[in-house]
């Protein structure tokens, strides 16, 4: 049976789910970091004192997720802990319309993490070489 070009085009929904989320973090953690006074006062009162702190690393925190999601590098363990990250931010600092949005983004790291790393991570480009090493090293054993 030939297949549809919808039924090709599926391998490519995980990278741009993938790709979607690390775009949004990227533009959060740069406007956390270019201005986080802006952001301070999003913070609940008892974080407010030490808030441009807590706002820089959180922007650090996101940004480095983003890489390494762009990048497929620990796909499932960064997807899990963005997810959980913004489902806190979503439950005990930010509410509104702004919380909304990061229960969505929390979602869909979550739908990343039951997935796993798709065909375009570089998890499974190491995962691959690894596998292929090791076979030629069993190989030459023989």
């Amino acid at each position: 049976m030939k297949s549809g070009i919808s039924d090709r085009m599926k391998k490519y929904s995980p990278l741009l789910l993938r790709v979607g989320i690390a775009i949004v973090l990227l533009w959060f953690g740069f406007s956390q970091i270019k201005n986080p006074s802006s952001w301070v006062r999003m913070l609940p009162q008892f974080l407010q004192s030490s808030g441009n702190t807590f706002i820089y690393l959180n922007g650090i925190f996101e940004i480095i997720f983003a890489i390494l999601l762009l990048l497929g590098l620990f796909t499932r363990l960064v997807s899990l802990i963005a997810g959980l990250h913004l489902i806190v931010i979503a439950l005990f600092v930010v509410s509104g319309p702004t919380g909304a949005r990061d229960v969505a983004i929390s979602i869909a790291s979550f739908a990343i993490f039951l997935n796993g790393p798709d065909e375009f991570c570089l998890d499974n480009l190491i995962r691959k070489k690894k596998k292929h090493e090791n076979s030629e090293h069993s190989e030459s054993k023989e």
